[in-house]
């Protein structure tokens, strides 16, 4: 009798263990990938693009993205290539002279936005940008995420672009939004359009903004009321559009749509759709579809 009680306390205390593990949310550094694509890119440098593939994309992927809800995605998203050298050496430097204060950061803005939803043990890997991706990292402030599933997002960082931790909160906060929304609805979702899109970022940035309401976000604020309305005028006729590459041209920006152009009207579509009852709790108001947000918003027929 005296075993069994010992071995009972034993395996609650396990069980317990486990249990606050999955609601800790943890921050996982990738720099060490990148280090070993550097040291091997010294002695191959003529094929960076493959030493890269080999050192920093697959390997990341097939740790901890393979089973993601959004796996097809986060697979594409670490192709872009890092092939300047001295730009990831600086970044990695950055980040790692920074480690502490991005840790913080980040728990903080997590704590932060659990607040407002509940979404416990998410997982923030923190990445170096692509050098692909300067000029979009700049007008970011040196920060950019991008959520992988319901417990899991991506983050990358350029500590060297002035900004970047007041970014960085913002970020984290606007991704949570993110996997809390996949956590609830992904499972029934049986399609995926332009208006989907363009609710959905505009969910996000419209959540953050609720903890982060003095940020700069260039991206929300990049067309007039003119300029949206004339992009509202092309789109709406395709809103049910669910051509992927489609509705990246419209959300970032083509030779045809303006750059950012999804991403202010998706703010301003669900910011006047849900300005009008701030009592709405966020818990409601993100299960709500997007034809329901745009119903209510200053964009309906």
């Amino acid at each position: 009798m005296k075993n069994y009680s010992i071995s009972t306390c034993i395996a609650v205390l396990m069980f317990s263990s486990v249990i606050a593990q999955e609601k800790t949310h943890k921050v996982l550094f990738m720099e060490e990938y990148y280090t070993e694509y550097i040291t091997v890119a010294k002695k191959n440098n003529e094929n960076l693009k493959d030493v890269y593939l080999e050192k920093v994309r697959f390997p990341i992927f097939n740790k901890f993205f393979m089973k993601s809800e959004y796996a097809p995605f986060v697979y594409e998203d670490l192709a872009k290539p890092s092939l300047d050298i001295p730009y990831l050496k600086k970044t990695l430097k950055g980040i790692t002279n920074h480690q502490k204060k991005i840790e913080k950061i980040i728990l903080e803005a997590l704590q932060q936005s659990n607040t407002l939803l509940k979404n416990e043990g998410i997982t923030v890997y923190v990445l170096p940008p692509s050098s692909e991706l300067r000029t979009m990292t700049e007008t970011m402030h040196g920060v950019f995420g991008f959520t992988a599933g319901s417990k899991q997002v991506l983050i990358n960082i350029d500590t060297a672009i002035n900004g970047w931790k007041e970014a960085l909160s913002y970020s984290v906060a606007h991704e949570f939004n993110h996997t809390y929304w996949t956590k609830q609805n992904l499972a029934s979702v049986t399609k995926w359009t332009l208006l989907d899109y363009l609710v959905f970022e505009g969910r996000g940035d419209y959540f953050a903004k609720l903890l982060y309401p003095k940020a700069e976000t260039k991206w929300t604020e990049a067309l007039g009321k003119e300029k949206k309305q004339e992009l509202w005028a092309t789109i709406q006729p395709h809103l049910e559009n669910q051509d992927f590459s489609f509705q990246a041209e419209v959300m970032f920006g083509s030779d045809k749509f303006p750059t950012w152009g999804g991403y202010s009207l998706g703010y301003d579509i669900v910011q006047s759709g849900l300005s009008k009852d701030t009592s709405i709790k966020p818990e409601i108001w993100i299960n709500l579809s997007a034809e329901k947000i745009l119903e209510s918003s200053t964009y309906a027929k």
